[in-house]
């Protein structure tokens, strides 16, 4: 069974891409749902990118820990909470849960 913890964190990030590949270009981490979401819509408007080219952000839950004894923590994303993928239409932040697929 998964355990969470107590330092639960929310991650966000951002990523470029095309029809052949995507490249993460950023990556921050948060104590809270919203504060990610709203980083993440934050930095969707301010990125330019080159026509062809689509930027878009995701948002994970998850937290630290060690996996073996005397091993630094490092992130685990919770296997039991569906993350959130963003990106802009119109002008707009659209959000919206990935499918079993994407996941």
């Amino acid at each position: 069974m998964f355990y969470m913890g107590t330092d639960v964190r929310w991650r966000a990030w951002l990523g470029v891409g095309d029809d052949s590949r995507i490249s993460q270009i950023d990556v921050a981490e948060f104590a809270t749902c919203s504060a990610a979401c709203n980083w993440v819509e934050r930095r969707l408007y301010a990125e330019w990118t080159r026509p062809g080219l689509t930027v878009f952000g995701s948002v994970d839950r998850g937290s630290y820990r060690t996996r073996a004894p005397g091993a630094a923590p490092s992130w685990i994303v919770d296997p039991y909470s569906v993350g959130m993928d963003a990106e802009l239409a119109e002008g707009r932040v659209c959000w919206r849960r990935p499918t079993p697929r994407e996941a």
